[in-house]
């Protein structure tokens, strides 16, 4: 799923990192790695929070929208800390670059099962993650067809 982002994040964050005179161009790449981290790790503590419906509900990210504003501020405040970019530029590069990754995110969940991949790939490797989403999710209501669990099945209900 990481390099699923990262080819999405070299697609929207390209032209504000690159041609950014506030990034050196030797600080590229690990601009745009930390898009994807920050991304990634936004995506895994919505769903390990069972918010992650709070994100990807409606149409398109909006940027009022709070999940995405923590995302970006995350983002923002490790570009300025470890490249000391201005956050007026990290500002900038966050919102050209993450909410249209969030927004292809959300277009790879609409097609068919593509949520479901997508949710697959953030719980990989992590069962607790997995049964932290189902505990708190049961408890928010989210266990949409009554089995008792909160999977896919749910998940796909929400959207």
């Amino acid at each position: 799923m990481f390099e699923q982002i990262m080819q999405l994040v070299q697609q929207h964050a390209q032209e504000a990192v690159v041609n950014n005179p506030e990034v050196p161009n030797e600080n590229n790449e690990a601009v745009m790695q930390e898009a994807g981290s920050s991304i990634t790790n936004g995506l895994q503590n919505l769903l390990s929070g069972g918010e992650l419906n709070a994100l990807f509900q409606g149409g398109s990210v909006a940027s009022g929208n709070p999940a995405l504003q923590n995302i970006s501020g995350n983002f923002i405040s490790s570009i300025t800390q470890k490249f000391g970019i201005s956050s007026e530029a990290a500002s900038g590069i966050a919102a050209s670059a993450i909410p249209n990754v969030i927004n292809s995110i959300q277009n790879m969940g609409n097609s068919s099962g593509g949520m479901q991949q997508v949710l697959s790939n953030l719980t990989s490797g992590n069962a607790n993650l997995g049964s932290i989403a189902n505990s708190i999710g049961s408890k928010l209501g989210m266990d949409k067809d009554g089995d008792g669990d909160v999977d896919f099945d749910d998940l796909k209900k929400l959207f």
